[in-house]
Formats: C-alpha cells, sequence, structure tokens
C-alpha cells in the first residue's frame, strides 16, 4: 500500500506522480553526502556538454580555442570571456561546482576564514540535487585577510583587490572566477544581521568527498531553506528553481528539521505565509 500523502503535497515535477517523488525524497534522504555531491556535479557537467554540443552544431568548423571561448561567453557573458577567453589555448575543463566550492573552501580553511558554502550547493547536499554553474559562499572577512587571499587565489583564480575590500567595508559581495573551468563563485560577506550571525553559529561540517576525504561547512537545513525564501520573495515570488529547493530540503530534511526554529525566524522575517505553504506542500506537519 502507497504512503499517505498530506493534503497539499506537490511534486517536486509537475510530470511526476507524488509516489515516485516521495520514493527519490526518501533515496536522497539515505543517501550519503558525497554522494549526492557527486551527483551535483555529473548534473552540472551534463549541462556543459550539452552547451558544447550546442556550440558544435551552430559553429562545426571553429578550432579548440574558439570553442572554449563560445564556452565561456554562455557561462560568463561576452565581456568576461573577451578578458579571459579569447586567446586561450587550453583544453576544456569539466565544470564541476562541488570541486570549485572545495577549492575555495580550502583556500578559507587554510586561512582560517569562518565560511560556509550556500546556495544552490547548499540546497542540493541537504536536499534535492540539482545542476548548479555558480558556487555561493558566505566568509567573515576581514581587511587583514586581503592580502593572504590574493597571494592564495592569483594564480588559479581571477580575483580584483578593490572588489575584495570595497566588498568588506560595505558587507556586500564580489565575485572570483576560476580561470581553468571558466565557474564563478560569488562570495558574501558575513553581515552583522541577526539571523546572518545565526546561520554562521549554526553551520554544520560535512564530509564531502571520500577517498580522499574532505569536508567543508555547511548551513544548517533551517537557515538555508530560510535564505531560499527570502531569495524566492525578493525574486518577486516566481522562481521556480527557489522554491524546488526549499520543498526539497524540507521533504529530505522532514525528520530532522526543526520547525519551532523555522516558525520563530519566519515570523520575525514575515515569511510565515510563505512557510506554511512550503511546509503543506512538502507534506511536512508544522
Amino acid at each position: 500500500m502507497g504512503e499517505i500523502f498530506r493534503a497539499g503535497y506537490q511534486p517536486q515535477s509537475r510530470d511526476t506522480h507524488p509516489e515516485v517523488d516521495k520514493f527519490l525524497m526518501r533515496a536522497f534522504r539515505n543517501m550519503p553526502v558525497w554522494k549526492k555531491a557527486h551527483l551535483v556535479d555529473e548534473a552540472t557537467k551534463g549541462i556543459q556538454q550539452w552547451a558544447l554540443i550546442g556550440i558544435r552544431n551552430q559553429f562545426p568548423d571553429i578550432s579548440q580555442t574558439e570553442t572554449k571561448f563560445q564556452l565561456a561567453v554562455r557561462w560568463l557573458g561576452i565581456d568576461l570571456a573577451n578578458r579571459f577567453y579569447k586567446n586561450n589555448q587550453e583544453k576544456i575543463v569539466d565544470a564541476e561546482s562541488i570541486q570549485l566550492a572545495l577549492k575555495i573552501a580550502a583556500i578559507f580553511d587554510k586561512l582560517a576564514i569562518p565560511y560556509l558554502i550556500g546556495g544552490s550547493v547548499a540546497s542540493s547536499i541537504l536536499g534535492e540535487p540539482r545542476a548548479t554553474l555558480d558556487v555561493d559562499f558566505v566568509a567573515d572577512l576581514q581587511l587583514s585577510h586581503v592580502s593572504p587571499l590574493l597571494v592564495a587565489m592569483g594564480k588559479d583564480f581571477f580575483i580584483d583587490e578593490g572588489m575584495v575590500t570595497e566588498a568588506i567595508e560595505r558587507q556586500s559581495s564580489f565575485n572570483v572566477i576560476h580561470l581553468e573551468s571558466m565557474q564563478k563563485a560569488d562570495i558574501f560577506l558575513l553581515s552583522n544581521q541577526p539571523l546572518a550571525q545565526s546561520e554562521m553559529q549554526r553551520r554544520q561540517q560535512l564530509i564531502i568527498t571520500q577517498n580522499p576525504e574532505r569536508q567543508a561547512w555547511l548551513p544548517s537545513a533551517e537557515d538555508i531553506i530560510l535564505q531560499k525564501l527570502i531569495w524566492y520573495r525578493m525574486g518577486g515570488g516566481v522562481s521556480d528553481r527557489q522554491w524546488r529547493d526549499v520543498l526539497g530540503v524540507l521533504k529530505v530534511q522532514a525528520d530532522k528539521i526543526d520547525i519551532n526554529y523555522l516558525t520563530q525566524w519566519a515570523e520575525t522575517l514575515n515569511l510565515i505565509e510563505m512557510l506554511t505553504q512550503a511546509l503543506q506542500q512538502a507534506g511536512v506537519a508544522n
């Protein structure tokens, strides 16, 4: 007999039967973190391969160099592609979001910079895995970190000292680009806002890969749900991807979610109606 679903339960995709959706969410719930991280990398590489197929069909006679440039245009836009990849002779490297996140995490760990990996990488590891080309970090960077960070990243990344310094002074964000894979990472400075401080205090260290074992800091399930709800609202409440990420984390972490913590913050942030809807569609009791 099939599992009884709560009223209002919504599958992650409209063409997926609720029974199949629940089966998948249970599978993700029981899957080790490192295996879900691997799925994210494989999905991201898949997007790259489809992009390359499109480029080679559109430009069947171009060189490897021009192919990499056209891929960079799709990844980063024409301005950055012209700046970094127009004359790049290196081979195309697989885009792997998890591997990029671990490269940056290792630098932050080496420099003793408190951080957490957020955004879609975090929601994929804690919820439903999906491809993502951007990697988001929250980092407690200080001006004293700027010089060693530039040295640590300077060989493999594009990083601009002025952008980093301005982001620290304004508690905003800056971007770095991994020059080999053409992937971008967004570094958000840890703010003094209570939710941001709570999120950093409640972060968790998880094993992301095996053989070799590598760990990284991620937010709690509750905090990534709250952040995704905030981004969903900021986007006008129309992003299916953000909403799907919220439901994915709720479904996969259903038996571990701290509903009281979620509810208290949702009330503070005027997100209670949105959270109630998400809990209903995820089949989680509130």
